[in-house]
C-alpha cells in the first residue's frame, strides 16, 4: 500500500502547521494565514526566502507568544477542535501574546513578515513590558545551539548506549534525535530555544534511550 504524508506550512506566517490545526489556519483567511502543503503545492521563491527569513516556528513563537501568561497551557496533540480554534486564533489573528508594539494590522493585505522578524524582532529585544503586562513570560531572544558529537562516552547499556543531548533553559527543554549504539555520536544539530527575562543558566545532559 501507498500512504501519502503531507506536511502542511503556513506561507505567510512562516510555521509549520499540523493537519489537525491546517484547517483553523484556512478559517483565519489567506491575509492572516496561506496554507499550502509543503509537498503537494507550487512554492515561489518569494515564498520560500519569506519562510527562510522567519527561521521556523521556534524563531516565530519567540515573536507570536513572547507574552503568554504563566500557567497558561497551550493545546496538546489531542486537543479538540474548538480549543484549538481559540488558541490559533489568539495567537495569530487576535495578537494577544505579542509584545504590543510588535502588533501588526491583519486586514485585507498578508503581513510583511521580513519587516517583523528583522528591524522590529531586533528592537523588540531592548523594549521591557509596561505595567498592564506584569504577570507574563517576557522573551528577550533566541538562542541557537549546535550539538556537534560526542566522544568516548560511558557504557549504558551491556556493552554500548543510546545518547542523546537534553537542553534546559527555565521551563523549556529540548533534545537531539536518539544516535542508537553509538558512543562516538555526531549531530551536528541545531537547537533552538527561546530567551526569557532572568533565564539563569543553561542547562545540558547526556542522556541513553532506554
Amino acid at each position: 500500500k501507498w500512504f501519502w504524508i503531507v506536511f502542511f506550512r503556513s506561507s505567510n506566517i512562516g510555521v509549520f502547521i499540523c493537519l489537525k490545526c491546517c484547517d483553523v489556519h484556512r478559517s483565519l483567511g489567506t491575509h492572516i494565514s496561506k496554507v499550502l502543503s509543503v509537498t503537494l503545492d507550487e512554492w515561489s521563491n518569494e515564498q520560500i526566502d519569506a519562510m527562510a527569513e522567519v527561521g521556523g516556528n521556534s524563531a516565530a513563537n519567540a515573536i507570536y507568544e513572547a507574552y503568554i501568561p504563566e500557567g497558561f497551557s497551550k493545546p496538546g496533540p489531542d486537543a479538540g477542535i474548538e480549543e484549538r480554534k481559540r488558541f490559533i486564533r489568539s495567537k495569530y489573528e487576535l495578537q494577544e501574546f505579542m509584545k504590543s508594539s510588535l502588533r501588526i494590522s491583519t486586514g485585507k493585505s498578508s503581513p510583511s513578515f521580513k519587516s517583523i522578524f528583522s528591524s522590529k524582532f531586533m528592537d523588540s529585544f531592548r523594549i521591557r513590558p509596561t505595567d498592564d503586562e506584569d504577570g507574563k513570560v517576557e522573551f528577550i531572544g533566541l538562542l541557537k545551539v549546535t550539538v556537534v558529537k560526542g566522544t568516548n562516552l560511558a557504557i549504558r547499556d551491556m556493552m554500548t548506549s543510546d545518547p542523546y543531548v537534553v537542553l534546559t533553559l527555565g521551563q523549556q527543554t529540548i533534545q537531539t534525535t536518539v544516535i542508537p549504539s553509538n558512543l562516538n555520536p555526531v549531530w551536528d544539530e541545531d537547537l533552538m530555544l527561546s530567551v526569557p527575562n532572568n533565564y539563569g543558566p543553561l542547562k545540558l545532559v547526556t542522556n541513553s534511550f532506554s
